[in-house]
């Protein structure tokens, strides 16, 4: 009788064991969460949001010949285009960029002006015109000396067209306005700039 009670605990043992599982497995599945993304969704790329904007250039970048010119538009103090004469020999076409680190870049067509003894009677000429400070000019164009009345030590390019200095100013002057007027609509950005002309 004394094996009989043994086994007749154990499998109470057993039963009461089982028992006591199933709650604690039923508990366990009802309290998983179902918004718990699984191991594959958790490892997924994170989504990539496009946005759509207009690019405003930051550089203006000029190629000539093998030269290259690359500037900050944020650093452009000033930019123009003059005209003058040298000695008497040659006329300048020239467009000028200084930056904010003081450097000035030129950009510059030069282009001859008669022979030797033409150019001699023509600088007697201006130099007795200066002397006598006629009130009317025939030259309307300044009067330089390299390099003392000129820009010494500076970054100088040399163009083989005059036209080209007007295209490359057209060009630079297109990107600066795009660059400060940029939180304006295209067609107000030409506004930003006051411009007068008058005759010399």
């Amino acid at each position: 009788m004394f094996p009989k009670q043994i086994h007749k605990y154990g499998a109470s043992i057993t039963l009461v064991a089982c028992l006591l599982a199933l709650p604690m497995f039923s508990f366990g599945q009802e309290n998983e969460n179902p918004n718990q993304k699984g191991v594959e969704e958790v490892t997924e790329p994170a989504p990539v949001s496009q946005v759509k904007a207009n690019i405003v250039p930051l550089i203006w970048r000029a190629t000539i010949d093998e030269a290259v010119i690359a500037v900050p538009l944020r650093s452009v103090e000033y930019y123009g285009v003059q005209i003058y004469d040298t000695d008497s020999q040659t006329r300048v076409r020239e467009l000028t960029i200084c930056t904010e680190s003081q450097s000035l870049i030129r950009i510059y067509y030069i282009e001859p002006l008669g022979t030797t003894s033409e150019r001699l009677a023509d600088k007697a000429k201006r130099l007795q015109q200066v002397a006598r400070s006629a009130g009317k000019q025939e030259w309307p164009y300044p009067f330089k000396q390299y390099p003392m009345t000129t820009h010494a030590h500076m970054v100088e390019y040399r163009v083989a067209k005059e036209e080209t200095v007007g295209q490359l100013y057209d060009h630079l002057e297109a990107a600066i306005i795009n660059y400060h007027a940029r939180d304006l609509i295209e067609d107000q950005r030409p506004q930003i700039v006051s411009e007068i002309k008058v005759a010399n």
